[in-house]
């Protein structure tokens, strides 16, 4: 057998994969800009959405970490509860990354977790320590929410006369009060939007308010 014959029985062998390897250069070659613009955002997007939502995850559960640790606290969120707060945000990301929140609490290391919980969704959060200083930043910015707590020091009804303090300006931004420890007799204040020291019970009072405001 001659080398050209060779040669030729050689390219008849190999005919199939070639035309398969130049039936997918010309099919990436036509569908390529489809493939670049639409294809690859959204895998890009659900691969970020998944692993936002895992950072999400892991905030809630260190807030619930934290705040069963606490006797006083007395807080203990069934497993279901938990997953239902998950779904919620999950569900509503894009509604997060329109919201700017004001936290006042002159112990912002307590609620770490939970910050950084909402600040994974996408929202905005300003800190303040105390009411002088949050009512002068509501003079020169607007928020969807503003979060309290209610013991500042000796003051234990700081959160309240922060409330009253609103009324009296005539701000109707809606307050929640997240706190350590609750009240049964007392309910929620007047003119507050919720009150909790349950973080998924903050997350959905949140989406609550974003809804409203943004549905």
């Amino acid at each position: 057998m001659t080398f050209v014959e060779k040669a030729l029985i050689e390219i008849i062998k190999l005919t199939p994969s070639l035309l398969w390897f130049l039936l997918i250069v010309i099919f990436f070659k036509i569908f390529y800009p489809t493939i670049r613009d639409e294809l690859l955002p959204k895998l890009s997007s659900f691969e970020a959405g998944g692993v936002k939502l895992a950072f999400i995850k892991n905030s809630l559960e260190a807030a619930f970490e934290l705040a069963e640790k606490s006797p006083q606290w007395k807080v203990d969120v069934p497993q279901e509860k938990r997953e239902k707060a998950i779904s919620r945000a999950r569900k509503n990301m894009a509604v997060f990354r329109k919201a700017k929140f004001l936290w006042v609490d002159d112990c912002p290391e307590n609620n770490l977790n939970e910050r950084q919980m909402f600040q994974r969704l996408g929202a905005v959060i300003d800190l303040s320590l105390n009411t002088e200083d949050a009512l002068k930043i509501l003079e020169r910015a607007d928020y969807d929410l503003l979060i309290s707590d209610m013991a500042r020091g000796s003051r234990q009804n700081a959160g309240i006369d922060f409330l009253n303090k609103l009324k009296e300006k005539g701000n109707r931004i809606p307050l929640v009060f997240y706190i350590g420890v609750i009240d049964e007799t007392k309910g929620i204040p007047d003119g507050a939007f919720g009150l909790t020291n349950q973080p998924d019970e903050l997350l959905h009072l949140s989406l609550d308010v974003l809804e409203r405001r943004y549905s």
